[in-house]
């Protein structure tokens, strides 16, 4: 319970600023300003909500990567898909869009796998 406590507290941190910034952009008239800071904020919640998935020490690493992979297409793609920030009117643009995101979340789990072994070196010496 402790786990889920610590990454609901990280994901409404989160959604709260960017909420503070979609009233800003409200406050300024601008609708699609607010549109893609609500987007963000739906996005920042689950990316907070779930970052507690790596700190699960029972699962092995792959069992947490894939819960990880498995999560992001339950939560994070369909606020890429319905946002509007992509264009999705044919099957091919979805599977587009599906590939930029597997190619996307590879590239970011490469590089913060590569900072998080420096981070650790560094620690260490």
């Amino acid at each position: 319970m402790s786990l889920l406590k610590t990454g609901l507290v990280r994901g409404v941190k989160w959604f709260m600023l960017f909420g503070l910034l979609a009233m800003y952009q409200w406050w300024n008239e601008n609708v699609e300003g607010v549109h893609r800071m609500l987007v963000y904020s739906g996005m920042a919640f689950f990316l907070g909500l779930t970052s507690v998935i790596y700190e699960v020490r029972r699962w092995s690493f792959p069992k947490q990567i894939l819960i990880h992979w498995a999560t992001m297409h339950v939560t994070i793609l369909p606020l890429v898909i319905f946002s509007g920030f992509l264009p999705v009117s044919s099957l091919r643009d979805v599977l587009m869009v599906y590939l930029k995101f597997n190619v996307s979340g590879l590239v970011l789990f490469t590089l913060s796998r590569m900072l998080l072994k420096v981070r650790q070196q560094i620690k260490t010496s």
